[in-house]
């Protein structure tokens, strides 16, 4: 049964890191994603989503904001850029 134990841990040892961009701003950084998160819940109606600041938070925010162009590009993960878009898009929902 150990060896079980010792895969699992293994296989998940990277799952939910934080984007490069927040390496050594790991604080600021979830303390902003949580608010991010209040404003605009990435998870769906059952509460199913992504953990809040993980990678995969960071790219299926600005999907749903609708931020991608066209071609589906958009600013680097966790840029100021991006932050900034992504701030200003949630600023002007409800408007």
């Amino acid at each position: 049964m150990k060896p079980v134990v010792m895969f699992l841990a293994l296989a998940t040892a990277g799952c939910g890191e934080r984007i490069d961009e927040t390496k050594g701003k790991s604080d600021e950084w979830d303390q902003w994603a949580r608010e991010v998160e209040m404003k605009f819940p990435t998870a769906d109606a059952e509460g199913h989503g992504p953990d809040v600041g993980s990678e995969e938070w960071a790219r299926v925010l600005p999907r749903k904001l609708g931020l991608a162009d066209k071609e589906g590009d958009e600013a680097d993960l966790g840029s100021v850029e991006w932050r900034a878009a992504v701030e200003e898009k949630i600023s002007r929902i409800g408007e």
